[in-house]
């Protein structure tokens, strides 16, 4: 009964400013808070010394609201804006970040993200399904893995690479020339089952204007996609 109340009152005082000639400036509410994509990221292993990045609501303006990072359920001090940034990944980094969003009207938190800092040469981003089978992820595929296609393709220098796992297993994802010389191993790793996105950039690794293929591996499973590469 407050809150309408108050709803009310707000309206009413919004009401008179107006008629009053007064400019008035409606907030939007905020209704979600998701970190590193669309659906929210669950889990980010990052390169050590690589840089640190975490950005909420990609994409957005978020300039009416009030942002508070957090680790571990702890606030930040100081990191209060669109993207929790550090120049170098460390160990001492790792941890479960969420992040708060807030105006006069609501408060919304994001789902928690956990980060990895490891020696690894590439950062991937997993989304996990609701139980440990996955089953829902990607359509009806019976297969426990699956290769997605290359985005964008043809890539000029950036390029992104999905696959899904349905169970926790040890997988392999390499892009390799058309005389099967390994140019880049992007993953070689025990992940858990999900859906599971690597970026590359193919500047990075000395490629030229051709075809490669990009290629999974895992227990029982050897799938293979095209990359052109085009400059």
């Amino acid at each position: 009964m407050r809150s309408v109340i108050t709803t009310i009152a707000v309206f009413i005082a919004v009401a008179s400013m107006a008629s009053a000639g007064i400019s008035v400036r409606i907030l939007p509410t905020p209704r979600q808070a998701d970190v590193d994509g669309a659906r929210g990221a669950t889990m980010k292993r990052m390169p050590a010394g690589g840089e640190f990045l975490l950005t909420v609501n990609k994409g957005q303006d978020v300039s009416y609201y009030r942002i508070q990072w957090y680790k571990d359920g702890v606030a930040i001090p100081n990191e209060t804006t669109q993207d929790l940034r550090y120049s170098s990944a460390s160990e001492d980094m790792n941890g479960v970040y969420t992040v708060k969003m807030s105006n006069p009207c609501a408060t919304v938190e994001s789902a928690p993200i956990r980060v990895i800092v490891e020696q690894r040469a590439f950062q991937v981003n997993t989304q996990t399904g609701d139980n440990d089978g996955v089953a829902g992820l990607n359509g009806t595929s019976t297969s426990s893995f699956e290769l997605g296609d290359v985005a964008p393709n043809p890539v000029l220098d950036r390029a992104t690479l999905s696959f899904t796992t349905r169970e926790t297993a040890m997988v392999t994802v390499r892009v390799m020339d058309m005389v099967g010389n390994v140019v880049a191993t992007l993953v070689n790793d025990v992940l858990p089952s999900g859906e599971h996105t690597v970026a590359m950039n193919t500047k990075d690794h000395n490629m030229s204007s051709t075809l490669y293929y990009v290629v999974m591996s895992a227990p029982g499973f050897t799938d293979t996609k095209p990359l052109m590469l085009v400059r």
